[in-house]
């Protein structure tokens, strides 16, 4: 299982973590991904001025918009699985 853990601190969400928690839990549903790909949250992750925080695994990312959050979703999840 796939685990990806995005920030909802005040300042990530104020970069719009609730937007790419929102892509995010599309993305997973319309790729028929939901036994493979768990989508949690967390709070600071002490990278704030970096944008959006997201874990994929251990592995850290930042988006800063939806677009961002699709472009890491695709890379990282859809081509590694094929």
């Amino acid at each position: 299982m796939t685990v990806i853990t995005v920030c909802v601190g005040s300042a990530c969400h104020l970069k719009g973590s609730h937007q790419i928690i929102e892509y995010f839990k599309k993305a997973i549903e319309e790729s028929r991904l939901e036994k493979e790909v768990e989508l949690k949250g967390t709070f600071c992750m002490e990278k704030c001025t970096d944008g959006a925080n997201l874990l994929i695994g251990e592995e850290l990312f930042h988006a800063n918009s939806p677009e961002d959050a699709r472009e890491i979703f695709e890379r990282e999840i859809l081509r590694k699985r094929k």
